[in-house]
């Protein structure tokens, strides 16, 4: 199999990239269950999911969640394939690594559950103590196993939101509960420019590989790519300051206005209703308030 060069790739990470980006726009105009929700109840009930996610104490309850994401997702018509591979990439998979060390009793001391290899003796370095038997704890593991059922929960909630929800509706909805309007502007020409500047980098990459005839050497390659990163903040730079004056230009006083009309339905208040009594509900049983 040929290798596929470093220009190769940089043009699939942003073709995938915007695939992703396509992907959330399509999901959000399609007529779903939570695609017809007012986009600042959707706003607040999502808060408050993830702030139920975080108080929650046991990983039973966190699957809940996670399996409540997951047929929300089938109920607004979202292709499961592609929500799920979002979900594990940043759930499971990333903070499991990041948790692993936490298994051992270097980290999380308990019972052992598994012992590794014992050492000589026992070695300290200032407050670190490293046991002369290593090993896997039961308490490392249900503290793995909640950190990773916290995350994965939280990260199908927010997955749900941004693939049901256009994210220039998620910016006004943001507006409207009054969130300052600078941190909604950045964020709203964050992610409108960034489509930009890919583009940008796309037809620099696109003409370097149209006027390639071999390969050159990683020094003369990586030369060429901080070259282009210079090129491409001096870029953004100059293009900062147009865009900016050609907004005053054309009346802008620091608020943007939107054509979003938001009105609250009956199914805007059951699905408020449904997901404070259930998720107060669950809590409630968790805590052994309910039986």
């Amino acid at each position: 199999m040929a290798k596929i060069g470093f220009l190769d790739k940089t043009l699939l990470a942003i073709a995938r990239l915007g695939e992703q980006a396509l992907f959330s726009e399509q999901s959000g105009l399609q007529q779903g269950l939570l695609q017809g929700i007012d986009v600042r109840v959707k706003l607040l009930t999502f808060a408050f999911l993830l702030i139920l996610i975080s108080i929650s104490r046991t990983p039973a309850v966190l699957w809940v969640f996670t399996v409540v994401g997951i047929v929300l997702a089938l109920l607004s018509r979202v292709p499961l394939g592609p929500f799920l591979q979002r979900v594990s990439l940043f759930g499971p998979v990333f903070t499991a690594l990041f948790a692993f060390p936490a298994l051992f009793n270097i980290i999380t001391p308990g019972d052992p559950v598994l012992t590794l290899f014992v050492l000589p003796s026992s070695y300290s370095w200032g407050p670190y103590v490293v046991p002369r038997d290593l090993t896997i704890t039961h308490q490392g593991i249900a503290a793995v196993i909640l950190i990773v059922s916290r995350v994965t929960a939280s990260v199908s909630i927010a997955v749900l939101l941004t693939v049901t929800t256009r994210w220039h509706d998620i910016f006004a909805g943001l507006r409207a509960l009054f969130v300052p309007r600078v941190f909604v502007m950045t964020l709203s020409m964050t992610y409108r420019y960034v489509f930009v500047f890919l583009r940008v980098i796309q037809d620099m990459y696109r003409a370097r590989k149209s006027r390639t005839i071999h390969a050159g050497t990683a020094s003369l390659e990586r030369s060429w790519v901080a070259s282009r990163i210079g090129f491409l903040f001096k870029r953004s730079t100059d293009m900062s300051s147009s865009i900016y004056l050609a907004m005053v230009s054309r009346g802008y006083h620091g608020e943007i206005i939107t054509v979003n009309r938001f009105r609250l339905s009956a199914a805007d208040v059951l699905w408020t209703l449904g997901v404070v009594v259930a998720g107060c509900a669950g809590i409630a049983w968790e805590r052994g308030v309910l039986p």
